[in-house]
């Protein structure tokens, strides 16, 4: 699925909220960011949420007020992956598979070929 480019601030809230498991309200992203202020952090979520990179995970508290908390609805890699051709997707896989040697990482790669084989 294609998807609009972030802008450097779009890109840097929809970063905190990959990089963190948990909802975050934004005081949490404003936090974690380099210096963004709460009105612009509260603008770019609003954005977000139009665009449909993140979408109101619950509410919680922040001190005594009640926050929206967030969630990335588009994950990283797909939202990377849009904007990469399969000729460019296949040189970065298999110079990850040649560049790993987890036994690990490389049984899941293969399951996940044995899968995809399967369920065509």
């Amino acid at each position: 699925m294609p998807y609009n480019k972030l802008t450097k601030r779009e890109s840097e809230v929809m970063q905190i909220l990959w990089d963190n498991d948990e909802d975050m309200s934004a005081n949490d992203i404003m936090m974690k960011s380099s210096g963004i202020s709460m009105t612009t952090t509260q603008q770019l979520l609003q954005k977000l949420l139009k665009m449909n990179f993140v979408y109101v995970s619950s509410i919680g508290k922040n001190k005594k007020a009640i926050t929206r908390l967030y969630r990335p609805s588009v994950s990283e890699a797909d939202y990377i992956s849009s904007f990469i051709n399969q000729n460019t997707s296949m040189k970065i896989a298999s110079n990850f598979i040649e560049q790993t040697d987890d036994d690990e990482v490389l049984d899941k790669l293969s399951k996940l070929i044995e899968e995809k084989r399967k369920s065509r």
